[in-house]
């Protein structure tokens, strides 16, 4: 997706030292990120039998794909990445500062965890400007434990932001989700389990 006034550089505007964009208009970020799309996908059952997935055993849910996808293109001064966030609300929080039923930004609460890691871990395109694919790979799941009966409902929000003042096509992209997982004396209810999107 082209970025509006961040395709090229232009000639430095007298005074500032800066590059004007479009005549007129604030100079021009080096690098601007512009969102093309935020997905979720690929999703999959786990099912009963346990799986080394995410750098834990897990017993119990899915796992699926968020994925990212940006643009990047050349300006003249700074950089404007793009940002995301991570919302969660559930009725049996698994982390430490994630209260129950409240909306939380779960990348902003644990912005470390492995799961963020194809996030910070990205090279971006700048100052060539290109394209930038970021998959993040989650497995909300329960462990099974013996005598464990336990519903949980647990809703995604997932939100792709452009850059700041790159007048792109966009400014945000958001994927949404919900699972719900029941077990009963610390086995799956396979009626009682899914995971939904719109």
């Amino acid at each position: 997706m082209p970025i509006a006034g961040c395709s090229r550089p232009s000639p430095p505007s007298s005074g500032d030292g800066g590059a004007s964009c479009d005549g007129g208009s604030p100079p021009c970020p080096k690098c601007c990120c512009c969102v093309t799309s935020a997905t979720i996908g690929n999703v999959r059952p786990l099912g009963a039998t346990p799986q080394f997935v995410g750098g834990g055993w897990v017993a119990n849910g899915h796992a699926f794909d968020f994925t990212i996808v940006m643009s990047f293109a050349a300006g003249s001064s700074g950089i404007s990445d793009c940002t995301f966030e991570w919302w969660e609300k559930v009725n049996v929080p698994a982390v430490a500062g994630h209260p129950a039923n409240t909306w939380t930004d779960m990348f902003a609460l644990v912005p470390t965890s492995p799961t963020f890691n194809p996030w910070n871990n990205r090279t971006i395109p700048c100052p060539g400007g290109g394209s930038l694919t970021v998959t993040i790979v989650d497995v909300p799941s329960l462990g099974s434990q013996p005598g464990q009966t336990v519903t949980r409902t647990l809703e995604f929000k997932l939100v792709a932001k452009s850059g700041s003042g790159c007048g792109c096509g966009k400014s945000s992209a958001t994927a949404t989700a919900k699972q719900v997982l029941q077990m009963v004396n610390g086995s799956l209810v396979a009626a009682g389990t899914s995971f939904t999107t719109p």
